[in-house]
C-alpha cells in the first residue's frame, strides 16, 4: 500500500483558495503570501500527490483530479479547524467536562456559591457533580469516575494525593430540645452513654482514646440525609464536625466537644502523580481561594 503524502494543512488551504478564487494572484493576497511562495506550495502538493491539480495552460482551472480532490480537501480543512477549535477550548477552559465529588459538608456550604461562580466564568464547561461520604469520594477518584474530590482522608491509599484546605472541630449534634443543646460545650465523657448514632465520619476519630466509643455504635447510618432526619426527630444524637450540619437545619443544635478538642481535615483529593484537566484546575483554584477567604486554610 502506498503511503500517504506528507502534506501540511497549509498546502490544503492554499489549494482551496486557488480553486475558490480561480487565481493564484488573488489566492496569494488572501493568504498573505507572495505569489511565488503560494505557487511553490501548490507545486509541492502536486509533486507529493503525483498528479497536477490545475491545468498547465490555465492555472486557475482544476484538472479532473483536482476536481475530485476538492471536496476531500475541504472536508479535511473543516475537520482540522473543528478539532483545533475543540482543543483550544479544552486548553483555555472554554469547553470540556468537570467531574467532581464532595462530602455533604462542601456540597451544602460551598458548592452552590462555587458552582454559580464557575458557571459564570466558564459557561461552556459541562459539570458532573456527585456527593457522598469521604470513603465514597475516595472510591470515585480511584475508579476514575471523578477527577477531583473534596473530602477527609480515610483510606490513606498511596494512589491518592490529598491537599488540606481547612480544619473543622467535632461537636455533639442533637435536637434543639435536648437537655445538652444549650450548653456552651460538653466533654466526650459526658456523651458516652447517650443514644449515639454512628457514621462513616467517625473513622476520623480513630487514635483518640476519649472518642473510641464512637467507632462501634449499635446504630449506624451512612447516608447524611437519613441521619439528619433522625436527629431532627429526636431519634438519637451524633457527633459531627461543625460544617457537617447544614445551615438550614434549624431544628438541630451543635455543641462543641472538649477534653480533647478534635478536628477533622477537609481537602482536595486526586490521583497522585496525575495532572488535572484545565476544567478541574480552575475548580481547584477556586476551592483554594474559598478556603483562604474563610481564613480556615491549613498550613
Amino acid at each position: 500500500m502506498r503511503s500517504s503524502p506528507e502534506l501540511s494543512i497549509t498546502h490544503y488551504r492554499h489549494f482551496l483558495l486557488v480553486a475558490e478564487l480561480r487565481s493564484f494572484r488573488a489566492a496569494a493576497a488572501r493568504a498573505f503570501r507572495s505569489q511565488p511562495a503560494l505557487s511553490l506550495s501548490i507545486r509541492e502538493m502536486e509533486q507529493r500527490l503525483g498528479q497536477p491539480l490545475f491545468e498547465p495552460g490555465n492555472r486557475g482551472t482544476l484538472t479532473r483530479f483536482g476536481q475530485d480532490c476538492l471536496p476531500l480537501a475541504r472536508e479535511l480543512v473543516q475537520h482540522h479547524d473543528r478539532v483545533a477549535s475543540a482543543l483550544s477550548g479544552l486548553a483555555t477552559n472554554q469547553a470540556g467536562t468537570l467531574t467532581m465529588a464532595s462530602v455533604a459538608t462542601v456540597a451544602t456550604h460551598w458548592l452552590p456559591e462555587l458552582v454559580a461562580a464557575y458557571r459564570e466564568r466558564y459557561p461552556a464547561v459541562a459539570l458532573r457533580l456527585f456527593d457522598d461520604n469521604s470513603e465514597g469520594v475516595e472510591r470515585m477518584v480511584l475508579a476514575g469516575e471523578v477527577e477531583l474530590g473534596v473530602c477527609s482522608p480515610v483510606s490513606q491509599d498511596r494512589r491518592l494525593a490529598f491537599e488540606p484546605l481547612l480544619r473543622d472541630a467535632f461537636g455533639l449534634v442533637c435536637h434543639r430540645g435536648h437537655p445538652l443543646a444549650r450548653r456552651k460545650s460538653v466533654t466526650w465523657r459526658e456523651i458516652e452513654d447517650l443514644p449515639l448514632v454512628g457514621t462513616i465520619a467517625h473513622r476520623q476519630l480513630a487514635g483518640y482514646p476519649q472518642a473510641a466509643f464512637m467507632l462501634d455504635r449499635q446504630v449506624f447510618v451512612s447516608n447524611m440525609m437519613s441521619l439528619l432526619a433522625m436527629l431532627e426527630r429526636g431519634v438519637g444524637v451524633t457527633v459531627l464536625a461543625r460544617l457537617g450540619v447544614p445551615p438550614d437545619s434549624r431544628g438541630l443544635a451543635f455543641v462543641p466537644l472538649s477534653g480533647p478538642r478534635i478536628e477533622r481535615e477537609l481537602g482536595i483529593t486526586r490521583l497522585a502523580g496525575r495532572s488535572l484537566s484545565p476544567a478541574a484546575e480552575r475548580m481547584e483554584e477556586m476551592l483554594r481561594a474559598k478556603a483562604a477567604k474563610r481564613g480556615r486554610s491549613v498550613a
